[in-house]
């Protein structure tokens, strides 16, 4: 057993998890393509996540979205439920004042997530896109649709945490499972 290398196991634990979704009745295509089921409250709809994704870095918990617009930093409450590559959770903004749910994606060094505003809001849809450094800072642009049509950049106030141990040395390349809290 010493012989077999961790890459052939997980060959062979795929190869076993297929086998089980045929035997089931599920079939190998449809296996590939299942997505997340809908949650109430937040919801995992983000464009083209994947729960199974492994991923570096892990963004669950509560953190602060810091806002510049025209000059002025807004600081924005957040807390994020990541599930592989899929982000979800819930925003507020204190000046609006609304609550709601984020959705996006968390691919490698970067991150997306999307919160709407109520209907008849200048702000629309608000969209924050970032980049993970390799300390885990995150920081990037964020831009509205609606007829305000702000744009500024932001950072997070909490670095996002790495998706493997250190001790997990054989995942550091291809990355981890993520799983929320």
């Amino acid at each position: 057993m010493r012989s077999i290398t961790k890459a052939t196991l997980r060959t062979f634990a795929g190869l076993a998890a297929a086998a089980a979704l045929v035997a089931g009745g599920a079939g190998v295509a449809s296996a590939a393509t299942v997505s997340p089921a809908a949650h109430t409250g937040a919801s995992w709809v983000g464009q083209g996540c994947s729960y199974r994704a492994l991923e570096h870095w892990n963004l669950n918990g509560h953190n602060k979205v810091e806002a510049v617009y025209q000059g002025t930093t807004y600081t924005y409450s957040v807390t994020f439920r990541q599930f592989g590559s899929c982000l979800s959770g819930t925003l507020t903004d204190s000046y609006y004042p609304t609550t709601g749910p984020i959705f996006g994606t968390v691919v490698r060094n970067h991150v997306v997530f999307t919160f709407r505003y109520p209907s008849g809001s200048v702000q629309g849809a608000r969209t924050f896109s970032g980049y993970i450094n390799r300390w885990g800072g995150v920081s990037g642009n964020w831009w509205e649709t609606g007829s305000e049509q702000g744009t500024g950049t932001f950072t997070l106030a909490r670095h996002a945490a790495p998706a493997c141990f250190w001790w997990e040395w054989w995942y550091h390349n291809s990355g981890c499972p993520v799983y929320p809290w």
